[in-house]
């Protein structure tokens, strides 16, 4: 009986750490700019900033890139520069939503490559 209840209680301080309002607030405090983005030649950079009130990364944002900037073929794909760890259970929802539309490269494979930052370009954050 007792370790059903542990179970229980280990589930249900899963599902409430990934609801909406409750997990967002958790990865703002926790990971602050951890989930970054990129495009093959870093023209596009993206640091997910985290708040209730400022949608997460969509394809819309991608597309208004392509539209705005025009990059190369091979430049329009957008990737997840953060390693997916299952053991974050905190991200979870994250993952799920976000992180599972973006394919993952290392930033040692996209900095060769990059192109000179603009400080004034606001498609490079970093």
């Amino acid at each position: 009986m007792k370790k059903r209840a542990v179970f229980i209680t280990i589930f249900v301080f899963f599902i409430v750490v990934n609801l909406p309002v409750i997990n967002t607030e958790i990865l703002k405090r926790v990971d602050g700019d951890h989930f970054r983005y990129s495009n093959a030649d870093a023209s596009f950079t993206y640091i997910q900033f985290l708040d209730v009130l400022q949608p997460w990364i969509s394809d819309w944002t991608v597309a208004r890139f392509a539209r705005e900037r025009h990059p190369s073929e091979e430049n329009k794909q957008v990737f997840r520069i953060y390693r997916i760890n299952p053991l974050c259970f905190w991200r979870w929802r994250y993952y799920w939503v976000v992180s599972r539309n973006f394919e993952y490269r290392s930033w040692k494979q996209i900095e060769p490559q990059r192109t000179p930052r603009i400080p004034d370009n606001m498609w490079q954050q970093f």
